[in-house]
């Protein structure tokens, strides 16, 4: 089960053998006919480049696991004598207005937007050093998928992805489950929901956190006052001015163009649709989202005949853009051009901090990284005045053995993982797939919309005279490293229930298909730890960072110390964001002055 697909066997039989619960690797065609589909798509279109298939670094034989990606957090007073001098040179530089403070980003969407943001504040603000992992699909292009809509998945998702069969499930995987994760992969393996390295027991806290936090939701809204998931949509509405800004003030294009509707949300059973009507009116009246039901004609007109009897409603998002393709290069070439610096294939290993920075000022301070080029194995040292991360599940952080503070903490930190730096949390994988279809009627052919479904989406992402190419994302179970093939065949089922014949379209072949991991933690939401004054990480946003990168990039200046330059309409308040901030300085500095004594 490597995904090399050998006999090439169509990726439907692939997901057929087996039983209903059997986890799935990576998986690409070798069709000689869909190889050469893709071929002219990629003319066409060389953004695909970046997750192609058949491009050398798409990750074929693994996955990245939980705690696999390290970053450690030390003293700068281990780090070589050579590389403090580097450190103490470019502080003098800065001190004495030669050199510009560094502002180092590495991660997702939202540390991408950050250091847009920063670049377009001129020679007042920190020059701005972006490095981008791309060490695996999910992270070549910092996300599962580019194509989330501002208001993210499901409205009403949130509110019923919980349950006592839920929390009684994932105390089975975590205590009946095989040991070895790898056996997850294997061809004859048949109870892949209960590999239990993907549920521990600790993770079964964080379900305990979602009954609770789902209860304390629900009474805030009873009470008429914002809960966090109200705070997560304003958080997207803001989001989409922060873009419109920085597409105004820079100059580029980061969204698709808006000439027609895109972002259709559609509802397969009645029961969903009735839930979100609730949950739209509210949002409605308290955040004057503008939120407008699909008539048949626009849905015919979006997906042919077909789709009237698959569906029983849907939903228009007006002011919703989908991000255009591509969107790494569009954001490399314009930090470039705005002064900035963009280095793929790069992953931070290490993190120097100090107790006070150049001026005396006490911290903690983050003062320097040690950064890995994959492409050569090279490890570099970079100085640097502000840092921001946005690495959602794929890196964990540790202190280095002299920080851990005893033989006591360092078993809480490196053993049962509760000392750490940033919280823990679990992951959830689901399954990224590129779907390709042919133009069967140039007639009833019309560009896609942007459609959402309950825990799947997908979007149009290349075409050609003959050929369509679909991204389709889909979410899947709680701390699998795989995907499952219970969640791979409904999201494609679903797909296929929407793009018919009647659309102008025959389905051809799925062209590749991978695992998409994202972070999870008890309420459900991504949160930003404040390491250092000017050192901030998001993590565990899960699919909806999207939907959110703009407000999250701003959060990110806000607790670096950098000014994001946004207009009042685009600003969101702290206080609308401070309830995903947790502040763990304190616990830094305690650490850093364990090893000064």
């Amino acid at each position: 089960m490597s995904g090399t697909n050998p006999r090439g066997d169509a990726c439907l039989d692939y997901l057929l053998a087996g039983e209903y619960f059997d986890g799935k690797s990576v998986w690409v065609s070798e069709c000689d006919m869909t190889r050469a589909a893709y071929q002219q798509l990629l003319d066409a279109h060389p953004h695909l480049v970046t997750e192609s298939p058949y491009n050398p670094f798409f990750r074929r034989d693994g996955i990245r696991v939980r705690g696999e990606n390290t970053i450690r957090l030390s003293s700068i007073g281990v780090a070589p004598a050579r590389e403090r001098a580097a450190l103490e040179t470019h502080q003098a530089g800065v001190r004495a207005g030669r050199t510009r403070p560094i502002a180092v980003y590495a991660g997702g969407p939202a540390a991408k937007i950050a250091a847009l943001l920063c670049a377009l504040q001129g020679q007042g603000a920190p020059s701005s050093l972006f490095f981008l992992d791309g060490a695996e699909q999910s992270n070549e292009s910092g996300s599962a998928s580019y194509e989330h809509i501002n208001h993210a998945n499901a409205l009403s998702a949130e509110f019923d992805n919980s349950g006592l069969a839920i929390f009684l499930t994932a105390l089975g995987r975590a205590m009946l489950g095989e040991d070895d994760p790898e056996i997850a992969l294997k061809p004859g393996y048949r109870c892949v929901d209960l590999w239990p390295k993907g549920i521990a027991l600790r993770d079964i806290l964080i379900y305990m956190q979602y009954e609770v936090h789902g209860m304390i939701q629900r009474t805030m809204r009873r009470l008429g006052r914002l809960n966090e998931h109200d705070k997560s949509r304003l958080a997207s509405k803001m989001s989409s001015r922060v873009l419109t800004y920085l597409e105004e003030c820079a100059g580029i294009r980061l969204r698709m163009q808006a000439d027609t509707p895109r972002t259709f949300f559609l509802y397969m059973n009645r029961s969903q649709w009735r839930a979100a009507q609730d949950e739209n009116r509210h949002l409605r009246k308290t955040l004057g989202l503008d939120i407008r039901g699909l008539s048949r004609e626009a849905l015919v007109a979006g997906y042919g005949t077909d789709v009237l009897g698959a569906i029983c409603g849907g939903d228009l998002f007006p002011e919703n853009g989908c991000i255009r393709h591509g969107f790494d290069g569009l954001v490399a070439d314009a930090l470039d051009r705005l002064g900035g610096s963009y280095r793929a294939r790069m992953r931070i290993r290490e993190i120097h901090l100090a107790e006070r920075d150049a001026a005396g000022v006490t911290g903690p301070w983050a003062v320097a990284a040690k950064v890995e080029d994959l492409s050569t194995g090279r490890v570099l040292f970079q100085p640097l005045d502000h840092l921001g991360l946005s690495l959602g599940s794929s890196a964990t952080y540790h202190y280095h053995p002299d920080l851990a503070g005893g033989p006591m903490s360092r078993w809480f930190n490196d053993c049962l993982k509760l000392g750490g730096p940033v919280p823990y949390q679990t992951i959830a994988t689901g399954v990224t797939m590129q779907v390709l279809f042919r133009i069967t009627d140039r007639e009833r052919y019309r560009k896609l919309p942007f459609t959402g479904l309950k825990q799947t989406h997908f979007v149009e992402i290349g075409c050609d005279a003959d050929h369509v190419l679909v991204k389709l994302t889909s979410g899947g179970n709680i701390g699998l490293p795989v995907y499952s093939r219970s969640y791979a065949i409904g999201a494609l089922a679903s797909l296929l229930r929407i793009v018919t014949p009647s659309s102008g379209l025959a389905f051809v072949d799925v062209v590749c298909a991978w695992p998409c991991a994202r972070g999870i933690n008890g309420p459900n939401n991504g949160q930003v730890v404040r390491l250092a004054n000017n050192f901030a990480v998001r993590f565990g946003e899960g699919g909806t960072g999207m939907s959110k990168m703009g407000s999250n990039a701003q959060s990110i200046l806000d607790l670096v110390g950098i000014p994001h330059g946004l207009p009042a309409e685009a600003t969101l308040g702290h206080r609308d964001y401070r309830h995903t901030v947790l502040d763990h300085r304190a616990r830094v500095l305690r650490r850093l002055r364990w090893k000064a004594t």
